[in-house]
């Protein structure tokens, strides 16, 4: 199992057994604080207590000092130690003085116990899987589909699940016997085996009121704070600067906290087609700050990048950026061992088009509602079939203004509408299926935080399951596969709890999110970085899917091996395949996200 994740941990290797036989714990180890001394599994002197951790606690040396002023003695300079010291002293009760990104193994040998524990957010993943006499887990599931105890037959709901997500979300997984733990919490199992899962740790779900003035200091104040605390390594540290407003904060807020912006090595990526290419808005950044800038133009061979992805992601993805995410991270790897990045910017301070949707939808009157729904008819009879398209947009927006506030923001965020599901499944599979039980999954978890407004759900639902199923998944996978840490500080509880409770008129108006950033950083950066529209870390997938994949998209799809898992119509998925051809729907996204799957079966990744 431990040799499955090496890439996670390619400097060290460690493991642990029990006295009593009943608990092994294998360990890659990223020597990135303390290289000499932080190894892992650490035991605590005198006690049987043992723990591993991936990830990296930002404020251990304040707890060490706490803890030494108490009379705890240290062996090492690193977090692991510290990490362990502070259950000695405090248990699980621990968890609320933490401040970091963490996947944590404790055995207590003293009581039989097992605890394992995730981040607030969820930046690094833990997988587990219950047996009747035995709980596995890991980073990554590859190493579960290594142990040989585990169920990794086909849960077939799971399908259903990852057609309207493009992911399958926690604590599920696409086989029956393995779950996720979900970001803040954790579960323990006893001696006798069973597992009690306990949340820690939830995002807020009101906002408060504060001023204009005392708003942008905060914010200020936090950012900068997060970012000096993610600079602490022993090995060198970078930054992944795309050129819009998250990452260009980050890398200014470096520059700052070092000192030397000389020294701050910036990092971009672009392809050919200028649509996708963010090398110029990072490198005009990069000339403002000074900083050292790298660019890697790139141009795979879009087919045998796939199936490489698919290796390394396990569960079926559908989200296409991992491609560019994960050549980044590549190229990154060959300069330094850490990089900072701002992942959680758009969820924590309304970033995305779909949140301003949601505000604006819950101001209208009634009668403007109606006047932009008769609107919408009208221009999806003669919008472009792009849907990036302003007009096809506006279509989209309008088609979901008489939906209650949970449905009309999955609308926003779904892949596959139900209906064009049912057109896929065959008749047999969808008797096997709650065909309405992810939809129903949504809204419950759109409308359980009882919010005050409709921004705040939609920025809290993200939190919850796009941010740690997609986003972070997506950003764990392709960096750790080259031994890359990457540290976000817009995911610092502290930047999170304040960005989610600001007032929505802090964070987004009628042209723009993330209002508060800009008016916090405007005078650090130059003012285009503010006025360039939002732009996902998007790649060439429909051009790609005319050309260089079309073939190993028939090919996959249309294979009789897939036709007689008995999943899908092959007339269905011929007819998706023509239509985006022909330009008659835009179906680049499905038919990547159907791609995927059907390579994850063709090359076994079920185990």
């Amino acid at each position: 199992m431990a040799r499955r994740l090496r890439h996670r941990g390619p400097d060290e290797q460690g493991g642990y057994l029990s006295a009593d036989g009943r608990c092994a714990i294998g360990f890659q180890r990223l020597c990135v604080i303390d290289p000499a001394a932080s190894h892992q599994p650490m035991t605590a002197r005198g006690e049987a207590v043992t723990l591993a951790f991936n990830g990296e606690i930002y404020n251990f040396r304040e707890l060490r000092d706490q803890l030494a002023a108490d009379g705890v003695s240290f062996a090492t300079r690193g977090d692991t130690e510290v990490l362990l010291a502070m259950y000695l002293r405090f248990g699980l009760n621990m968890l609320d003085r933490l401040e970091g990104m963490f996947a944590v193994a404790i055995h207590d040998g003293r009581n039989g116990e097992l605890h394992l524990i995730r981040d607030r957010l969820g930046v690094k993943p833990l997988w587990y899987a219950v047996g009747a006499d035995r709980a596995v887990f890991a980073s990554e599931a590859k190493a579960l589909l290594a142990h040989g105890g585990v169920d990794v037959s086909l849960r077939p709901q799971a399908l259903a699940e990852y057609m309207l997500l493009g992911y399958v979300p926690a604590p599920a997984s696409i086989w029956q016997g393995i779950l996720k733990l979900p970001p803040g919490h954790c579960v323990s199992f006893g001696p006798a085996g069973a597992g009690t899962l306990r949340r820690w740790w939830r995002p807020p779900s009101t906002a408060r009121a504060i001023e204009p003035a005392e708003a942008v200091e905060q914010v200020r104040r936090r950012l900068t704070a997060a970012v000096s605390k993610r600079l602490v390594a022993d090995v060198p540290v970078g930054t992944l600067l795309s050129g819009g407003i998250d990452s260009s904060i980050i890398a200014a807020l470096m520059c700052r906290a070092t000192g030397d912006p000389g020294a701050v090595k910036t990092f971009c990526v672009g392809f050919s087609a200028n649509e996708f290419d963010e090398r110029p808005f990072a490198r005009r950044v990069a000339e403002h700050l000074g900083t050292d800038h790298h660019e890697l133009l790139i141009e795979p061979d879009a087919a045998d990048v796939l199936d490489e992805l698919v290796r390394q992601y396990d569960e079926p993805f559908a989200d296409s950026s991992a491609l560019a995410t994960y050549w980044l991270c590549k190229a990154v790897r060959e300069q330094v061992t850490v990089a900072l990045c701002g992942d959680g910017g758009d969820e924590v301070f309304g970033g995305y088009d779909r949140h301003r949707a949601m505000w604006l939808s819950q101001r209208m009157s009634s009668l403007k509602a109606l006047a932009i729904m008769a609107a919408g008819v009208l221009a999806d009879s003669f919008a472009p079939r792009n849907e990036k398209s302003p007009l096809r947009r506006f279509a989209r927006f309008a088609g979901a203004l008489d939906a209650p506030p949970a449905l009309r923001y999955l609308s926003y965020r779904r892949l596959f509408t139900i209906d064009q599901t049912d057109a896929l499944w065959t008749d047999e599979f969808a008797e096997h299926l709650a065909l309405t039980a992810p939809r129903d999954w949504f809204v419950d978890l759109y409308e359980g935080g009882e919010c005050d407004s409709e921004l705040l759900a939609a920025q809290r639902c993200d939190v919850l399951t796009y941010l740690p199923d997609d986003l972070l998944i997506k950003a764990d996978i392709a960096s750790m596969a080259s031994g890359l840490e990457l540290r976000s500080p817009m995911l610092d509880h502290e930047v999170v709890q304040l960005g989610l409770s600001l007032p929505d008129e802090r964070k987004v108006n009628k042209r723009r999110g993330k209002r508060i950033l800009a008016e916090a950083f405007g005078a650090d950066l130059p003012a285009e970085v503010f006025r360039r529209p939002k732009a996902g870390f998007g790649v060439p997938i429909d051009s790609w899917l005319r050309t260089s994949l079309l073939d190993k998209l028939r090919e996959t799809l249309l294979d009789q091996s897939f036709i007689d898992l008995g999943w899908f119509k092959r007339t269905a998925l011929q007819r998706l395949i023509d239509d985006h051809i022909a330009g008659k729907a835009d179906h680049r996204h499905r038919l990547w996200a159907l791609l995927w799957l059907g390579r994850w079966q063709a090359m076994g990744e079920r185990g």
